[in-house]
């Protein structure tokens, strides 16, 4: 699938999944019993610091013993609003690990296991540092992106990455996840390569790792542009999927509360 439909894709499942979101709270969550209990609570408050303010010291009473007796109610009306909220966060979790196990800028990710025995283009030979190495010839130029897994068995212990240029100068993006686990280092042998060189990757693993693998992403990274940058944040291109999603989902269900709160405004006009 090539990336412009598959994001796409992505906005128009994350539009679906903001209105089926949104559905699900209108009809999870009683608002109208919750308004209710709102509004008791507030008249009740109101009211006791009215009392207290006149010294009237049997309504305080009387009034305490009411704001008593609404707290289970309010706790009823609390519990009923994570009902929503669990359905909600269940799907997200589903499809975010749909559209992240299915990005087609991972399909030509390719793994080389990095050794650590002097052979090939590895240096020495159990000095802790695992190298892979790669001959660049293909057409897919720009930013690569090598990211690199320390293992300990079948253990992950640390993950980290870094990039290199095929055949370009320079680039703006230099994007990268951020690492996890234990500290793993990773660089390659020069910045920039052409076609016809062989980029060699270097890792420096945690103690006690015995394997390293590097993924190279081809070229190839799922990435959106906005027509603006996000305030604060600075950011103007969105990587992964998962964040394209989430952004468009944000919007999406601002726009579906703002489209639904006019529509509930002009109903109650017509009353």
């Amino acid at each position: 699938m090539p990336f412009e439909n598959y994001a796409i894709l992505l906005t128009v499942l994350a539009v679906i999944y903001s209105a089926v979101a949104r559905f699900i709270q209108l009809k999870l969550v009683n608002k109208a019993e919750m308004d209710a209990v709102q509004s008791e609570s507030k008249r009740l408050n109101d009211e006791y610091k009215a009392a207290e303010k006149a010294n009237q010291k049997e309504k305080m009473e009387r009034l305490m013993k009411e704001q008593m007796e609404l707290f289970p109610k309010m706790n009823k009306v609390l519990l009923s609003q994570f009902k929503p909220m669990i359905v909600i966060l269940a799907m997200f979790f589903i499809v975010n690990w749909a559209i992240t196990t299915y990005d087609p800028s991972k399909l030509d990710d390719m793994t080389l296991v990095a050794h650590d025995d002097g052979k090939g283009c590895d240096a020495v030979a159990a000095d802790g540092m695992y190298s892979a190495c790669y001959a660049l010839n293909g057409t897919q130029y720009g930013k690569w992106v090598a990211s690199a897994k320390a293992l300990n068995g079948a253990a992950d212990m640390g993950d980290n990455s870094t990039y290199f240029l095929y055949d370009e100068e320079n680039t703006t993006d230099t994007f990268l996840l951020a690492p996890k686990g234990q500290p793993v280092a990773v660089s390659t042998d020069r910045p920039v390569y052409y076609p016809g060189d062989t980029v060699k990757i270097i890792v420096t693993p945690p103690q006690g790792a015995n394997a390293v693998n590097v993924t190279l992403d081809m070229g190839t990274s799922f990435y959106v542009d906005l027509p603006f940058t996000i305030p604060l944040l600075n950011v103007q291109r969105l990587h992964e999927p998962y964040w394209w999603f989430i952004f468009v989902t944000l919007v999406g269900g601002m726009a579906i509360s703002i489209a639904y709160g006019q529509m509930q405004k002009k109903k109650e006009a017509k009353k």
